[in-house]
């Protein structure tokens, strides 16, 4: 296996290239890949993708990988594909309805730590018991109360309970909330962008709809 090195003939990276585009795009056309998609990521998959084109062509994925980082056209359009991919309307509904379980689980044990109510059994039997007793003397403890953000967490629950579609949508533009978002605040009631309106705050760069991090 060899990482492109000078030593004997060239990899033929042309053909791995217009293989891995291919079978990108047969992907697309496909559904069988979005469960495992929608659970762990698409960069499994792409790893996948590349390891089996590159090792019967007795090159590794990372050697095709420094390939298109020297290269911005043969980045450009792998990127496109992987976008389209993430942008899978099946897709992004099951990520949306994961990160709604998700969400809901940690804002109930956040609500318990916030308020001392505890959660509903579904969540408190979901933990260790280590982790029960240690959230059990935080709520006790009452260090974590913080009165700006319990009533932002109960809306949130709120919304969880009783219309879980409105769920991730910003509440002044309507659009869906970036998911990487609502994974670090999961009590979000506006995207980036209108957050820093509210607060007053000078407006960035619109947020990448599909962030791609493999090169």
């Amino acid at each position: 296996m060899t990482n492109g090195s000078p030593e004997g003939p060239p990899p033929p990276w042309p053909d791995i290239h217009r293989t891995v585009l291919s079978t990108l795009d047969a992907l697309a056309s496909s559904t069988g890949w979005i469960p495992t998609a929608a659970t762990v990521g698409i960069e499994p998959i792409f790893e996948r993708v590349l390891k089996q084109i590159c090792e019967p062509q007795g090159v590794t994925p990372s050697a095709y990988i420094d390939v298109l980082t020297r290269d911005a056209t043969l980045r450009g359009e792998v990127q496109k594909r992987l976008a389209t991919l993430m942008e899978n309307p099946a897709l992004v509904s099951m990520r949306r309805e994961a990160q709604r379980r998700e969400a809901e689980h940690q804002l109930h044990i956040l609500h318990y730590l916030l308020s001392g109510q505890k959660p509903p059994d579904w969540v408190w039997t979901s933990l260790e018991e280590e982790q029960q007793q240690q959230l059990r003397d935080a709520a006790e403890s009452g260090e974590e109360k913080d009165p700006v953000l319990l009533p932002r967490v109960q809306g949130a629950l709120k919304k969880l309970a009783t219309a879980p579609t409105t769920y991730g949508q910003c509440e002044d533009c309507g659009t869906p909330i970036l998911l990487e978002r609502l994974q670090l605040v999961p009590w979000a009631e506006c995207c980036a962008a209108c957050q820093r309106k509210r607060e007053g705050v000078p407006d960035e760069p619109p947020e990448p709809q599909v962030p791609i991090l493999y090169f």
